[in-house]
């Protein structure tokens, strides 16, 4: 099984592709899966990125593949355009995302929304054996980005990431609605 396999083993056939000249390049493209991973849902993944080597903060080598989930159709532009910035800053500096941190949103994306960052999580709303990829060349890893509001920024400050991942678990499907509330 191909890490392609894997992901539509996890979540449905891809119903769409996008494609930047930028990041064809570079062997990366976008797919969409539709009523994933729950109804009326959509996610979105990048797929070539685990062909680059990224580094981790302690100088170990890891596979990464980038996926954002949601609701909203609206905003579909927005979180084309999120994950295109962090591919890009994957590929351009090589660092691989750790789980747990969590970015400054760019300025041109959910204008509309309260949104202040983009939260690294894994992906726990997939069954458990999508959140690793063992195949014949290397072991991938996806991982789910969750923005988050300045409140929930501050908790993870005061209490950690692990407390944070512990709302997120009790949240329900609460965060694949791009206008939901704070948690906190």
């Amino acid at each position: 099984m191909n890490y392609l396999e894997h992901l539509e083993s996890h979540c449905g056939e891809f119903t769409n592709q996008f494609e930047t000249e930028d990041l064809l390049e570079q062997a990366v493209q976008f797919l969409q899966f539709d009523d994933s991973p729950t109804t009326d849902t959509f996610t979105i993944s990048t797929l070539g990125l685990h062909w680059h080597t990224l580094q981790n903060e302690e100088g170990t080598h890891t596979y990464q593949e980038l996926l954002l989930s949601f609701k909203q159709k609206s905003l579909y532009e927005d979180v084309l355009e999120l994950l295109w910035q962090l591919t890009t800053h994957a590929l351009e500096t090589h660092h691989a995302f750790k789980l747990g941190e969590y970015f400054e949103l760019p300025s041109n994306v959910f204008k509309r929304l309260k949104f202040s960052s983009i939260y690294v999580a894994t992906p726990f709303y997939f069954d458990e054996s999508f959140l690793v990829y063992e195949g014949d060349e290397q072991t991938v890893i996806p991982v789910l980005f969750i923005p988050i509001f300045p409140s929930e920024e501050s908790f993870i400050e005061a209490h950690g990431a692990e407390r944070f991942n512990e709302l997120l678990y009790k949240a329900d499907d609460v965060l694949l609605d791009l206008k939901r509330k704070p948690l906190i």
